[in-house]
């Protein structure tokens, strides 16, 4: 009877914060239409997954300290063992959303982890992944530790596809590996010190962090090009008012005039194409922002004049490749200086340069 009732008011103790958390974030995300649904879809499936987990770690911790096996001892660690690979799964699916190919193959290891698992629970498959001896041991089978290595393959995706992501959110990747990092030392206190429930109190926490860290992302950055927005713009070079950069004004010429003839979704397409060369040129060296509906502005905390004017060499070559043109203007800014007026500066050559480009294009059609 004291087994009992300390266990459960253990088991109560240490899932009571979680579950609230994991039931309160369900609500907030069945409210909140800031996300795709393919998004929403993901982030609900994790947490029904952290429910079942919080349920599965339970049902461990008590039939574990029972002197004999039980059928829901058998449950508790085959279900364990697919839902911890399947939250990191359905991450990757997460960290890959700017990917135009989602890699489905990835799925595969999962499901015959899950297949593998599931016979694992009844009397003809014990032993293949795992068993328990007549004293409630736990004993490693052949595939014992194939979930392991799934979660730590699908842990290491999340960070591949962050890494990827880095020319349009060069924070997440950061935040990323902080909660891996914190996932692997708390699995190391439950696998050699004891410490039950640690590892689920510390998934609940980073899956909340991760899901509020990317809505801010939301109200910082533009929906179509994940750039930040004019808000972050002025807040960034105030930030670095005391400090040397160079700002670069961008403007993709003709966009009135593809939305009126072709369509909004040919306008979208011209912002996007011309966004993709912006990132591949200057995201190295700067932040990127879209400041308005056709236009862009760059922060340069290198102060090299060469460097910058040899990439926007390099990045109106790349579109004369293609239908699109973008005007550029840059000018250097030095502590001191009247950072409006430097702004205003790189929109007078960036005008210039417009005038430039409309009248090449015109010699091209004659």
């Amino acid at each position: 009877m004291d087994l009992t009732f300390n266990s459960l008011k253990i088991i109560i103790q240490s899932n009571f914060g979680p579950v609230v958390c994991v039931l309160g974030l369900i609500a907030f995300i069945l409210t909140n239409t800031s996300f795709p649904d393919r998004v929403n879809r993901c982030f609900i499936y994790i947490c029904i997954a952290l429910l079942l987990l919080t349920v599965s770690d339970s049902m461990r911790f008590y039939f574990g300290h029972l002197p004999y096996p039980t059928f829901c001892r058998y449950v508790a660690a085959g279900s364990g063992y697919v839902l911890r690979p399947a939250l990191l799964f359905l991450l990757t699916i997460i960290t890959s959303r700017y990917q135009k190919r989602k890699n489905l193959l990835f799925g595969i290891p999962l499901i015959i982890c899950s297949v593998i698992s599931i016979i694992s629970i009844f009397p003809f498959g014990r032993g293949i992944m795992f068993s328990f001896s007549k004293d409630n041991v736990y004993i490693r089978g052949p595939f014992g530790y194939f979930s392991h290595y799934l979660t730590v393959f699908y842990s290491l995706q999340t960070i591949y596809y962050s890494v990827k992501n880095y020319s349009y959110n060069k924070t997440e990747c950061l935040v990323l590996v902080i909660m891996e990092i914190a996932g692997c030392i708390s699995a190391i206190l439950v696998h050699f010190f004891g410490y039950d429930f640690i590892l689920l109190q510390v998934i609940v926490s980073a899956i909340l962090f991760y899901y509020f860290f990317l809505l801010t992302q939301i109200y910082k950055r533009d929906a179509l090009t994940s750039f930040l927005n004019r808000r972050c713009f002025y807040l960034e070079i105030n930030r670095l008012i005391n400090y040397p950069m160079i700002l670069l004004s961008m403007d993709l010429n003709n966009l009135k005039k593809y939305n009126d003839t072709k369509g909004h979704a040919a306008g979208d397409k011209a912002i996007v194409t011309v966004t993709i060369e912006m990132v591949k040129h200057f995201s190295k060296y700067a932040s990127l922002y879209r400041t308005g509906g056709d236009e862009f502005m760059a922060v340069f905390k290198k102060t090299d004049i060469a460097l910058i004017e040899k990439l926007v060499n390099k990045f109106q070559y790349s579109l004369s490749q293609t239908e699109y043109r973008v005007a550029c203007g840059y000018a250097k800014y030095e502590p001191g200086d009247d950072i409006e007026k430097i702004i205003n500066l790189c929109d007078k050559q960036m005008y210039t340069n417009k005038a430039k480009l409309k009248q090449e294009d015109g010699f091209k059609k004659i």
